[in-house]
């Protein structure tokens, strides 16, 4: 925000020098970012009038200028054709210095003598978007008559600094005049003059109405002034507009700017004529309903813009920007004035979706307090009767749809100097909130405080203890070492476990990859995944269509890395990814998901599935087997199957299919694993069980089967552990054979079994008896003989 100091002068009384002061409010908390000097460059610049103007006797594009500077009179040639007898302008005399190091000397101008130079506004250092059209290219002539021979500093309101402050966006009360005022009475220990808010009312009574349609309009006030002159404002309006960074257009708009820059309120000013009858109405846009702004561009509105309107048309767009069709111009006379309180997030949101930022939405969308609308509409009332610019009506409309909300937080003196680390007296800090306007009663358990109507800001304890610290002054409190509890910090149960199914990937020769969570919707098309992975959560902003959902599985994204390291020509690949998945359903979820993909010249199904068995292995699941799968489009229908720990499946593996590798271009055999890791988790036992080393010798006996060559080994051993009762300890496969002397269709597979009682020695005639059982269920229920040789 860009304040002049003249300005706000007019309301504190500021004794200190610039610097000084600007440090101080820094300290206090509302940051300096830099002091302007304008004019500062501006040396032996003063105000002449011009007195005659003739031609170059030599030069068809020059002029001689006689101007009067007071008691002298000096002679100048120039080549601007803006000029006319009469007008006052900035003249630079000998030695002059200008912005940017420009030094005027006097000389001779094809023949004729010049004693110093005429100034522009660019070569005084004014931007040229403040400057009227028709003195862009010329010479600056002063709005105003000013002393012959006084300097221009004076004339021009160039005597004082213009200090940039950065202000939080949690403190929208500074974003004004008056807030700075405030902020610096109470750094610097000063009393706040306000500006006067008599209205005289001397029109006949207003002929208005305002109907609020809409919740999201808090406020509006509405006032009528007749008798309407258009002209220029007075300079010191247009000079403290300029130096704020606000285009001087005419007394009726300069004067909304002021009040607005002034109170942090923003006013519009509506051509009376230009409305249809009596009533203002503040209702939501239709459906792609257009009004033309006055910047002079057509916006398409919808349903969630705040409009102004007469009883035919939209006439604003509320808190951000009028329309055209009522704009003041140089043939009003009867204006309506508006002052309004809006929802600062539909303000934001408004301001955003039309590409239209305004000085009006800038404010609304940091909220605005209920209270300053009527006092900010008053003051630009008493303005135009003060200066004379029209005549108002008796009377307001004054329609409120909102409740002022008065805030009381409570503290106790101990709490705050605890906080602070530091002792302030209570006299001090009841007087540090009293210079902040904030109403301080006493209490049964302490003090309660409540703050001004402009400090929005201020909810909570906290909010107190801020107050107190940046008044009293930050540099003023002790820096002390931190004091408190030190908690050992401890990883959830998901992260220990995703660190354990991590490291054991790693031992079993996967490398861990990582990728963006935001994909492409055809991700799940392309790979031939289910349904459940078409829902969706969309990105609100996303960069572009191939980043604008959320994962639902880490296959697609797996599968573009490992036609990456093909099309890099890497021959060998095993890695796993280990991240979130993201469900829109009822409401939104994510949850933990684990796949691992691998080719090359050794890899096949059996190879991956092996990386798997040490993956869990190491994180002791028992009962592991795997069954075939043929309808998952994912994989090749006969190289497929899914993962049981138990009874529940936790996953699947398997080759991908060939439909899938061609739409990912992968060119060799690619073998993916996915693995639910929610359920891993609940079938994960922390718990590690030791057992006695066994004091009895186990007894080994072999087998070698002939089955059909479809039958599935763990099948097999399923049965022999389930027909072993507990004497089996272990059952090993150790061969597979479907060669000679085994007939087709058959194939031969041999175990080694493991039998061992817990309590006493083995007998032959016990392990017998579970053997030929053993055999005789293998072969009722599987069709399994013992193979003869």
């Amino acid at each position: 925000m860009l304040l002049p100091l003249k300005w706000l002068r007019d309301y504190v009384d500021i004794e200190m020098g610039t610097e000084e002061f600007a440090e101080a409010m820094t300290l206090s908390g509302t940051k300096t970012e830099g002091i302007v000097y304008p004019g500062a460059e501006i040396k032996n610049v003063i105000v002449g009038k011009v007195l005659s103007i003739e031609k170059h006797p030599d030069a068809d594009k020059l002029v001689v200028v006689r101007v009067s500077i007071g008691e002298e009179e000096r002679q100048i040639v120039t080549g601007a054709d803006n000029l006319k007898v009469g007008d006052y302008v900035p003249v630079a005399l000998h030695n002059a210095k200008l912005p940017g190091g420009k030094k005027i000397k006097r000389g001779s101008m094809r023949g004729v003598m010049s004693d110093g130079m005429l100034c522009s506004a660019q070569e005084l250092g004014i931007d040229n978007k403040f400057i009227p059209e028709e003195m862009r290219e010329g010479i600056y002539v002063l709005s105003e008559k000013a002393e012959l021979g006084s300097d221009i500093h004076d004339a021009m309101l160039l005597d004082d600094a213009i200090i940039e402050f950065e202000l939080t966006a949690n403190r929208p009360d500074c974003n004004c005049i008056l807030g700075i005022a405030m902020e610096a009475a109470a750094t610097i220990g000063a009393k706040v003059e306000l500006p006067s808010l008599e209205v005289k009312e001397e029109g006949e009574m207003l002929q208005g109405d305002v109907k609020i349609k809409t919740e999201l309009c808090g406020r509006y006030l509405l006032r009528e002034v007749k008798d309407v002159k258009i002209c220029q404002s007075p300079y010191y309006i247009q000079r403290r507009l300029i130096e704020s960074d606000v285009r001087p257009i005419n007394n009726i708009v300069d004067l909304t700017n002021y009040v607005m820059l002034e109170y942090g309120q923003p006013l519009h000013a509506f051509d009376r004529k230009k409305l249809v009858g009596d009533t203002i109405v503040v209702a939501m846009a239709g459906e792609e309903e257009c009004s033309v702004t006055l910047d002079g561009e057509e916006r398409t509105l919808d349903p969630s813009i705040i409009t102004i309107r007469d009883e035919e048309k939209i006439i604003a767009l509320g808190g951000i920007m009028g329309a055209q069709n009522s704009e003041i111009d140089d043939t009003t006379t009867h204006i309506f004035l508006e002052s309004a309180h809006f929802d600062a997030d539909t303000i934001r949101a408004s301001s955003k979706k039309l590409g239209l930022r305004t000085d009006a939405s800038a404010r609304f969308e940091k909220g605005i307090d209920l209270h300053r609308c009527k006092k900010a509409l008053d003051r630009l009332c008493h303005l135009i009767e003060k200066l004379g610019y029209g005549t108002v009506c008796k009377g307001s409309v004054d329609r409120q749809t909102a409740e002022c909300k008065e805030v009381k937080v409570d503290f106790t003196i101990e709490k705050i100097n605890e906080v602070i680390g530091c002792k302030i007296s209570e006299e001090e800090i009841l007087d540090i909130l009293s210079k902040l306007n904030f109403k301080v009663e006493k209490t049964e358990d302490g003090f309660a405080a409540t703050p001004p109507e402009y400090r929005t800001d201020v909810e909570q304890f906290a909010d107190i203890v801020e107050e107190v610290s940046r008044i009293y002054g930050f540099n003023k409190i002790e820096s002390k070492p931190l004091r408190g509890e030190v908690i050992p910090a401890r990883k959830s149960e998901e992260r220990i476990f995703e660190d354990k199914i991590k490291s054991a990937a790693y031992k079993s020769g996967l490398t861990e990859v990582l990728t963006y969570s935001f994909v492409s919707p055809s991700g799940p098309e392309k790979a031939g995944l289910s349904e459940e992975c078409y829902k969706f959560m969309r990105l609100l902003n996303p960069l572009g269509e191939e980043t604008s959902v959320m994962r639902t599985s880490l296959v697609p994204n797996m599968l573009d890395i490992v036609s990456s390291n093909m099309a890099h020509k890497n021959e060998f690949f095993s890695g796993f990814e280990f991240g979130n998945i993201f469900f829109k359903e009822e409401e939104a979820k994510q949850l933990p998901s684990m796949v691992t993909a691998s080719y090359g010249k050794e890899e096949d199904f059996f190879s991956l599935k092996s990386r798997l068995e040490g993956i869990f292995e190491i994180l002791r699941y028992e009962s592991r087997q795997y069954r075939p799968n043929r309808e998952a489009a994912l994989f090749h229908p006969g190289k497929c199957a899914d993962i049981f720990i138990g009874t529940e499946r936790v996953g699947i593996i398997g080759e991908v299919h060939p439909s899938v590798a061609q739409a990912f271009s992968l060119k060799k055999k690619v073998y993916l694993a996915e693995l639910d890791i929610v359920k891993m988790m609940s079938l994960y036992a922390e718990d590690i069980k030791y057992k006695r080393i066994p004091k009895y010798p186990a007894v080994k006996r072999d087998i070698a089967l002939v089955v059909d060559k479809g039958l599935y080994v763990q099948e097999i051993e399923t049965l022999i552990r389930e027909y072993g009762k507990k004497l089996i300890e272990k059952v090993e496969l150790f061969d597979v054979y479907d060669g000679d002397r085994i007939e087709e269709g058959k194939k031969s597979v041999a175990y080694s079994i493991t039998y061992r009682k817990a309590n006493a020695t083995l007998t032959d005639e016990e392990v017998n008896q579970v053997q030929e059982k053993l055999l005789s269920a293998l072969r009722e229920k599987l069709n399994a003989v013992l193979r003869d040789q």
